[in-house]
């Protein structure tokens, strides 16, 4: 006599010589198996759905045979959550279990937009889902090739199937070079620091393009080569808005077919070095003093051609002369305080007279 205890989440199976014989429910069972021929198999039957095993050829009483075929995938509801997602093979639901429901999923249809109530939860990683929308798109492959761009919406693709979606950002996003040693057309050694921005044009060109961004990096390089070598050092300084533009537009020439577009590039540095920049600073300072020297010339021009002028005016008008030498004595007049006269007795009538005339007047 043999004593068998099932548990309340567990049902045995009794077995003798490779062929079932009764299936028993949880409880407490004696059998009576004296040379113990009978093999006892447990089965938990909180594991919703259960893989039939080759050498079981036979079906429990009380169960349901499930079969998934070679190219489905299945999921195992129960209480509106996904408990099992079943591969391929054959598997035994038990009936007596309340709200367990299974879905079947082709995998080798292509993805196609899901409906809102159309959701597995929670999340496993047997399949994933994907959103595309106006900042994200989204590419769909078949056995790693690029296939087309999806329409917005929600798509679900399985591990098991032939198909994959890549998410591909369409912001902006920044590139940077490293800093590049160059020389400029009059031969002077500079390093330049320059930068960019990039945008996916072609969603789907550039999902099948590994080197999209080796390319687009050395089209701008290849740019900024360019237009260092064709400019001076003093354009180089001082036309940045000028160069930019020119980076830009070349940068964009030199960018092969990669599903990419150069929005924007730019120099954000030119350094020079202790010798450079100390000739610069020479060569600035003799400019200074050179456009200084000539600005006091300008000056002194003027000054002169303006005395030439008043000369002229004063020669053709002796009234205006005269009030010229008044209005003279009046700005010395204001500057001292006793006026001496050093001369005869003719002197001091002549200006006697000329008070008497002024005060008539």
């Amino acid at each position: 006599m043999r004593v068998i205890h099932v548990p309340r989440h567990e049902r045995v199976a009794l077995v003798r010589h490779g062929r079932f014989e009764r299936l028993l429910e949880p409880g407490r069972h004696w059998i009576l198996d004296p040379w113990r021929l009978v093999e006892p198999i447990r089965y938990d039957v909180r594991e919703l759905v259960q893989p039939i095993t080759e050498d079981e050829p036979w079906m429990l009483p009380g169960t349901r045979l499930v079969r998934v075929e070679a190219h489905q995938v299945a999921t195992v509801h129960a209480d509106g959550l996904v408990r099992q997602v079943l591969k391929p093979g054959r598997y035994r639901l038990w009936e007596d279990l309340e709200g367990v429901t299974l879905r079947w999923f082709d995998v080798r249809q292509a993805p196609v937009a899901l409906l809102d109530d159309d959701r597995l939860q929670p999340d496993r990683a047997e399949w994933s889902e994907n959103v595309a929308s106006r900042v994200t798109a989204l590419i769909l492959f078949h056995d790693g090739q690029p296939v087309r761009t999806l329409a917005p919406g929600r798509y679900r693709t399985w591990e098991a199937g032939p198909w994959q979606i890549v998410s591909v950002p369409l912001a902006l996003l920044g590139i940077e070079l490293a800093p590049q040693d160059l020389v400029t057309r009059d031969r002077i050694p500079v390093r330049v620091r320059a930068a960019g921005s990039m945008r996916i044009a072609d969603p789907l060109v550039r999902a099948g393009e590994l080197q999209w961004n080796t390319s687009t990096y050395a089209a701008i390089q290849l740019a900024l080569r360019e237009v260092i070598a064709e400019r001076t050092l003093e354009a180089l300084i001082t036309d940045r808005d000028a160069l930019s533009t020119e980076l830009l537009t070349r940068a964009r020439t030199h960018l092969p077919e990669v599903g990419m577009s150069i929005e924007g590039a730019f120099v954000k540095d030119v350094i020079l070095s202790a010798e450079v920049k100390a000739l610069v600073g020479r060569v600035t300072l003799a400019r200074m003093e050179a456009e200084a020297q000539s600005i006091r010339r300008r000056e002194e021009v003027a000054s002169t051609r303006q005395l030439a002028n008043t000369a002229k005016l004063l020669e053709k008008s002796p009234i205006l002369l005269r009030l010229k030498e008044l209005e003279a004595l009046g700005e010395l007049a204001q500057s001292i305080d006793k006026l001496i006269v050093v001369g005869g007795a003719d002197i001091a009538q002549q200006i006697l007279q000329r008070s008497v005339i002024d005060e008539a007047h």
